[in-house]
């Protein structure tokens, strides 16, 4: 039987198991709450990790792109750098420095002087006759080679020789450029009865005439026209720098400085040269279509500019249909202030590239045509760095960008065969056969585009090409338009050429008359007109046209009646000029390209991806 204290000590083992029960059951709850909030740490965790994982994963895809970016810009620049400097490459072209062995051929024959004379105009000779040439043109010196009297003997029996025929070989032969002395002569008469009565006190006038003689072109200077224009011809035409003329006169035995030839130019321009320049201006604004470009020109006494910054020379020039006139303006800056000022008020159709301020102009009424030429020569690039057309072809971007060139090759083709209709023809065949062509290549990028890796050389050409597109289509509207700004951009090429020599304008005055002479020369080239009797007969007669009004002036212009026939250049060889066909010289100064992010939709820009009005014809 149990007692009390049994029961006392089976109560305190119970309370003591119950209060273990209680402790473990607690500890349990709390090892529960920890297994939770361990669990909850390792999600947390498991979902950082996740998002780290997939952080890590999209920098290192931007990464590979941003890589192969890398790669793309590093062949393109090499390309820009290292490659043909042309889209289009004449056929055994190398460079400038190597062009004497690039041009020589075994197989070439050597001409014949008829090859290299000018022909007679008149009816052609009869096949296998003599070809007419004009030997009047050119001066001939007579040299006789003849057997001496005492000589003329036969070698076989010594009887005297008697002369049955005279051999004539023709050969050309260069004087190279002489100084000549002009002394002016001015006979002063007088009248002996008025000036004898006015030396004796009487109130007579004395009266001494002088004999006329024409203004010279600055007044007070030994500088004719001629020799005024061979340093514009050196400079502008040739692209010579002033120090190597300083040395050709030099070996012509005359000093004339570099400061003394800066002189002529700018007072020439300032007295006759801006008059021409401003006209030729106001011709170009009565057009209705015009095309523009610009470039880089460095001037260094700037007061309001760094050295080291370049401002621009711009090119507003007429459309290939209409009378020529090149108008270069100087400018500190790139800015669309420029071309709204040169505009103000005019109304018409304007051609350039990508640039955007042309596509914003105000205050004027401007209809853009945007270059098919820039929108093609950004697939070119493309399909250049890949290695040419068969490596192109075999890869996945390249391949889209060898499609879109092709493409637009076609366009260029079929518009080619519309070049000698009028431009209402050629306005009805574009519509009928470019048209489609056209839209079907705006479909192709706009397909291309979602499937191209951003910001890669095939995204910023698709997305140039689509920004572009409605201006390109614009050209449908005129069969006057031209698909390309070429026009613009080879007169921008005779600059550059020039700029290679020179470099740098020292003022803004002196590139102000850079500009003015640029206009002049390439207006008259591309008139018919021979530059150095052009300008040599401006320099001779408008110091003697009196009041220089805009009448007056308009009759010295490239297209005025008034200019005589000998500045004018024959018709074939005006058509040979007109071609200008590209130069080899192309400038890779990668500061031409520091603000190209001005080129085509900014990088963020939303672009309509809808097609163009479809043109219907009248």
């Amino acid at each position: 039987m149990q007692t009390t204290t049994d029961l006392e000590a089976m109560r305190e083992l119970l309370e003591s198991m119950q209060g273990q029960i209680a402790s473990l059951v607690s500890q349990n709850d709390t090892l529960a709450k920890q297994v939770s909030d361990l669990s909850e740490d390792l999600r947390a965790q498991a979902a950082e990790s996740d998002k780290v994982i997939a952080s890590l994963k999209a920098e290192l895809a931007e990464a590979k792109l941003k890589e192969a970016s890398l790669v793309e810009e590093i062949k393109f620049w090499n390309m820009r750098f290292y490659g043909s400097k042309s889209e289009k490459v004449a056929p055994g072209q190398i460079s400038q420095f190597n062009e004497m062995e690039a041009a020589f051929d075994e197989e070439h024959p050597e001409p014949s002087i008829e090859d290299a004379l000018p022909k007679r105009k008149g009816k052609p000779h009869r096949r296998g006759g003599k070809v007419n040439i004009d030997y009047d043109r050119f001066k001939t010196i007579v040299i006789e080679h003849d057997i001496p009297e005492g000589e003329r003997a036969c070698p076989e029996c010594g009887c005297v020789l008697r002369e049955m025929n005279v051999e004539v070989t023709k050969r050309l032969k260069i004087v190279p450029a002489q100084i000549y002395v002009e002394e002016h002569r001015r006979h002063v008469y007088r009248c002996a009865d008025c000036c004898g009565a006015n030396a004796r006190g009487e109130e007579r006038k004395s009266v001494i005439v002088r004999a006329p003689q024409p203004k010279p072109p600055i007044p007070g200077s030994f500088a004719t026209p001629s020799l005024i224009f061979y340093v514009i011809n050196g400079k502008y035409s040739l692209g010579l720098p002033l120090y190597r003329m300083e040395a050709e006169f030099r070996s012509m035995r005359a000093e004339i400085s570099r400061q003394d030839m800066a002189s002529w130019v700018i007072n020439v321009h300032v007295r006759w040269l801006s008059k021409v320049h401003s006209r030729i201006k106001a011709e170009l604004l009565s057009h209705d279509l015009m095309h523009a470009d610009e470039t880089t020109v460095q001037v260094l006494k700037e007061p309001t500019r760094k050295p080291t910054r370049k401002p621009r020379m711009w090119l507003f020039c007429s459309a290939k249909r209409d009378t020529p006139a090149y108008v270069y303006e100087y400018h500190e800056t790139r800015g669309k202030s420029v071309a709204e000022g040169f505009l103000r008020g005019w109304k018409g159709t304007l051609t350039t590239d990508g640039y955007r301020p042309y596509f914003n102009l105000q205050e004027a009424d401007v209809t853009n045509t945007a270059c098919l030429v820039h929108v093609r020569r950004k697939f070119a690039e493309i399909v250049k760095v890949a290695g040419g057309d068969a490596k192109a072809a075999k890869s996945l971007y390249p391949s889209v960008a060898l499609d879109a060139r092709r493409m637009i090759d076609e366009m260029f083709k079929v518009d080619k065969a519309f070049d000698k209709l009028d431009a209402r023809e050629r306005k009805a065949k574009r519509i009928e056969e470019l048209q489609p062509l056209m839209r079907d290549f705006y479909a192709f990028c706009v397909r291309s585009a979602e499937v191209a890796t951003p910001r890669s050389k095939l995204d910023k050409a698709l997305r140039y090409a689509i920004w572009s597109w409605p201006y390109v289509m614009n050209v449908l509207d005129d069969g006057r338009l031209e698909l390309d700004n070429n026009i613009a951009e080879r007169g921008m090429k005779v600059f550059v050429i020039g700029r290679k020599a020179w470099l740098f304008s020292d003022t803004p005055r002196g590139a102000e008359a850079s500009a003015a002479i640029y206009s002049i020369v390439t207006t008259a080239k591309m008139n018919g007109l021979e530059p150095r009797a052009y300008i040599e007969w401006l320099l001779t007669e408008m110091p003697n046209a009196g009041e220089l009004t805009d009448e007056v002036v308009d009759g010295f212009l490239p297209w005025s009646d008034k200019v005589p026939q000998e500045c004018k250049l024959k018709p074939e060889v005006w058509e040979k000029v007109r071609e200008m066909r590209d130069e080899p010289i192309l400038n890779v100064d990668p500061a031409v390209f520091e603000d190209e992010v001005e080129y085509g939709p900014a990088e963020d820009e939303v672009l309509t991806l809808e097609l163009p009005p479809e043109r219907t014809q009248e």
